[in-house]
């Protein structure tokens, strides 16, 4: 594509260039990419100068922020601007020709259930024909046919370039997880939606957000300052309770709740058995009773807001109900693994103090007379404060406690272990083995045949950080092969 007709400019000595790609990663900038230099405390010179060896041909900074661009010249056009996030959003959409407006987009953003809800949208939109598309933790791509990514979020380049092959495969649904990182970094600058959707808050990224308040702030952006035509939320917490309050004028605005009968779609009647979950969908569209497989009680959340989301009539609200069913359990989230005369395991990607909490205490309610053994560990390079609580939680609802390693990156995976240690009782049943493969064969024995042994930390993940070291690691691979070879 040409530059004029990305960026219409005389100050740029040639607009007739022809530009092949756009980045704001210097180590991924080739010949004729336009440069994004999005100036931050870690933003760099050194980035502009890989970005021009490695072909640049124009680099886009801010206006505002001191840089000397007279030491580059000749070696590359720069172009100053006031807001580079939205620079960036509108070149992208005009260099992948995305239609915004042809898409209905699905933003979901919380602590936990992100994934989930957006996997359960695209099930239940393909068991009634309709394809979707999907960005978020799993991937990205046409579900199910999801591709791995680094960011829960991208940016708003990949964004673009995503929906350009929706588009080219008229697809008009996208559902897209919607982070805090990705909300305070712009992100998803430019998108406009057909609902937003909250799932729910609790302590995490507390490295990055320093507190609740700057991390409930980044989320309410996404309620505040983007179009949307409709919000939904689950109220049953604080920060619910409290984003609700403040949308809850627009008419458009749905709640969704476990516990309180007055929200717009609610459940009753829940029963935990040792083959899933029972419970009663209540809405002004009707009620229905749902029998499912899945195990926890935010599974029926997630249900909830799923049925929210899509169902916008009595007829709808038929539609999907009874689709409910055939729902397969999202991969990595409280996946059952099971063989006569060995324990039960539960592999699931709760790596934050309530998502911990929440799994423990829904596997208890589903085996009450099964002890529960639970193996974590926490990530490295990432908020240490949450450890010694993760640390209490599983010592409070286990019987057992195996400390391990989950991706410790540049950390000492022992230090991490003390810390987490730090939260347990000392007279508690507990232990640590560093080694997750061993961690994981160790506690699959006849031995533990009355035993709930759950996995915790990395789901759907498929390797393990260690140092600087990516190894190939999947505690589902590490399940089934100890099931197998008993």
């Amino acid at each position: 594509m040409k530059l004029i007709d990305l960026i219409n400019n005389k100050n740029l000595s040639n607009n007739d260039i022809n530009i092949s790609g756009l980045s704001e990663d210097s180590r991924n900038v080739k010949k004729n990419y336009i440069f994004f230099f999005k100036s931050s405390k870690n933003s760099k010179e050194k980035y502009i100068i890989e970005a021009i060896k490695k072909g640049a041909i124009l680099i886009i900074y801010e206006k505002n922020k001191s840089l000397n661009i007279k030491k580059f010249k000749n070696k590359c056009l720069f172009y100053g601007v006031d807001d580079i996030s939205r620079t960036m959003s509108n070149i992208s959409k005009k260099f992948y020709n995305t239609n915004i407006g042809s898409f209905r987009i699905y933003g979901i953003t919380g602590t936990n259930g992100k994934s989930s809800v957006v996997n359960l949208i695209s099930q239940l939109l393909k068991l009634n024909g309709i394809k979707c598309g999907v960005i978020g933790t799993l991937g990205s791509g046409i579900f199910p046919r999801i591709v791995n990514q680094n960011l829960t979020t991208p940016n708003i380049i990949n964004i673009c370039k995503n929906m350009n092959n929706f588009n080219k495969k008229n697809i008009t649904n996208l559902a897209i997880e919607v982070s805090s990182h990705g909300l305070t970094q712009k992100r998803i600058e430019g998108l406009s939606f057909d609902t937003v959707i909250f799932t729910n808050l609790s302590k995490e990224h507390m490295d990055y957000h320093k507190n609740m308040q700057n991390y409930y702030q980044a989320k309410l952006k996404l309620f505040t300052e983007y179009t949307s035509r409709r919000k939904i939320i689950c109220i049953d917490t604080y920060y619910g309770k409290k984003i609700y309050n403040l949308v809850k004028s627009n008419k458009s605005t749905l709640s969704v709740s476990l516990k309180n009968n007055k929200a717009d779609f609610y459940a009753s009647k829940i029963s935990f058995t040792e083959n899933g979950t029972k419970f009663m969908i209540n809405s002004k569209y009707g009620s229905k009773e749902i029998n499912t497989s899945f195990y926890g009680e935010y599974f029926i959340t997630n249900i909830l807001l799923s049925i929210a989301i899509l169902a916008k009539s009595k007829k709808e609200f038929i539609l999907y109900t009874s689709k409910l069913c055939k729902l397969v359990s999202v991969d990595g989230r409280l996946n059952k693994y099971w063989r006569k005369n060995y324990p039960i395991i539960f592999i699931d990607y709760a790596h934050t103090p309530d998502a911990l909490k929440k799994s423990l205490f829904s596997i208890k309610k589903h085996f009450p007379k099964r002890n529960i053994t639970s193996i974590f560990g926490c990530g490295g390079d990432r908020d240490i404060k949450k450890r010694k609580i993760m640390g209490q939680i599983a010592d409070k609802f286990s019987n057992k406690v195996i400390i391990t390693n989950d991706n410790p990156r540049s950390e000492d995976p022992a230090e991490i272990a003390k810390q987490i240690i730090s939260g347990i009782n000392k007279k508690s049943n507990y232990q640590v083995i560093l080694d997750r493969r061993k961690a994981i064969k160790k506690s699959i024995s006849k031995d533990y045949s009355n035993e709930v042994i759950l996995v915790f930390g990395k789901g759907h993940e498929k390797t393990q950080i260690l140092k600087n070291k990516v190894l190939n690691f999947s505690d589902k691979k590490e399940v089934l092969e100890a099931l197998s070879k008993k």
